[in-house]
């Protein structure tokens, strides 16, 4: 038995919930019976799978531990991590492979591995001060994605008629913070990650939402997932973007102002979005409401307001927590929500061109906060 494990779990309930949770993050139907059947499992077994026994789940400070450890130890992760601080190898062409042979893992790890322990390949950016590191190819698209655009929407005013749109991540931890999740390639790097706003213990609850923002306008955040296991990714599916966000948000959008009053920026990293084929779910609902919408540019945070308008590292102390409802956590979201300056978004909207050129001259590196 291995050492630690507390759930008692067996590994046909754990196969359940990931392949229920995967066919749901890639917006294909899911059959649970099916599944159920498939594993053996008697359909109250199968539901028992899925649930948090409640005596946990009414426990702020029930943490998740079934998984099996990690692959890449803690100190392997560091090693790769100086590697993609440094900046000599933003000239070099890495992939993930070179990377762990550039620091020297002993750990025998396939790509798909390295890419879900690591995040992203294609940048870095610290929150803890303005330093960043980003890949050469990353750099290269960034660049053409600048250019692109600038031709497109060369004026400040172009960029009054684009909402901003992604979802966001809150995090609640026991002390009474609030945080807004990191993307993928955002961490402290060596000289911040001692500091006190790094020193974040774990989150307890989580709360996952969509929202908008443009120039004079934010949307209400859209709550899209009732789940708040701190372990829980949030990953929103192709159904739920469809028939919560374009129905039902967007889509009345459309009908007071009409198609031509706005474009709609969606986050190209999302699958939900649609982004991976031209032909799915999202796309077609797109299409036929006629729907101006693009993608942004992958791994590019720092041309997106959704990650710019923030309190420094991403997060808020607020009055701490007692009752930890469903109803309380999304309160809380909204109130951080709230206090987002509608005069700064618009400055920073009208500032899209100069940041665009920024990119350019600077062959694709971040541009500061």
């Amino acid at each position: 038995m291995v050492s630690g494990y507390k759930h008692g779990d067996t590994p046909k309930r754990a196969m359940v919930r990931g392949t229920i949770s995967y066919l749901e993050s890639q917006g294909l139907p899911v059959n649970k019976s099916a599944i159920f059947r498939h594993f053996e499992l008697s359909r109250s077994q199968g539901y028992a799978a899925l649930s948090i026994p409640a005596s946990k789940r009414n426990n702020p400070e029930w943490e998740e531990t079934r998984g099996r450890p990690n692959k890449i130890s803690e100190s392997d992760q560091h090693k790769m991590e100086q590697i993609l601080w440094d900046e000599r190898y933003e000239e070099v062409n890495l992939n993930w492979n070179g990377l762990a042979k550039e620091a020297g893992l002993e750990t025998d790890c396939n790509a798909r591995t390295l890419h879900r322990t690591m995040g992203t390949l294609g940048y870095r950016r610290c929150l803890g001060c303005s330093r960043s590191w980003v890949h050469k190819k990353t750099r290269e698209k960034r660049v053409e994605y600048a250019e692109r655009m600038l031709e497109v929407y060369p004026q400040p005013h172009n960029w009054r008629f684009i909402r901003f749109s992604g979802e966001l991540h809150f995090g609640f931890g026991l002390d009474g913070k609030m945080r807004l999740l990191p993307r993928p390639g955002e961490k402290y790097c060596e000289g911040c990650k001692d500091q006190p706003p790094a020193d974040w213990g774990r989150d307890i609850r989580r709360v996952h939402c969509w929202a908008a923002i443009g120039y004079g306008f934010k949307s209400e955040l859209v709550f899209y997932d009732d789940q708040t296991n701190p372990n829980h990714t949030g990953v929103m599916s192709m159904t739920d973007y469809t028939g919560k966000v374009l129905d039902r948000v967007v889509k009345p959008w459309l009908e007071l102002s009409g198609t031509n009053q706005f474009i709609l920026e969606e986050d190209i990293e999302a699958f939900a979005h649609g982004g991976a084929s031209k032909s799915n779910m999202a796309q077609e609902w797109k299409a036929a409401h006629e729907l101006k919408c693009y993608f942004n540019c992958l791994d590019s945070p720092d041309l997106n307001p959704l990650d710019t308008q923030w309190p420094p590292h991403k997060q808020w102390t607020v009055e701490p927590l007692t009752d930890w409802s469903d109803a309380k956590l999304r309160q809380a979201a909204r109130d951080a929500w709230a206090s987002l300056d509608q005069e700064r978004v618009n400055m920073w909207v009208d500032f899209m061109p100069q940041r665009l050129r920024q990119v350019i001259d600077s062959q694709g590196r971040m541009v500061p906060w």
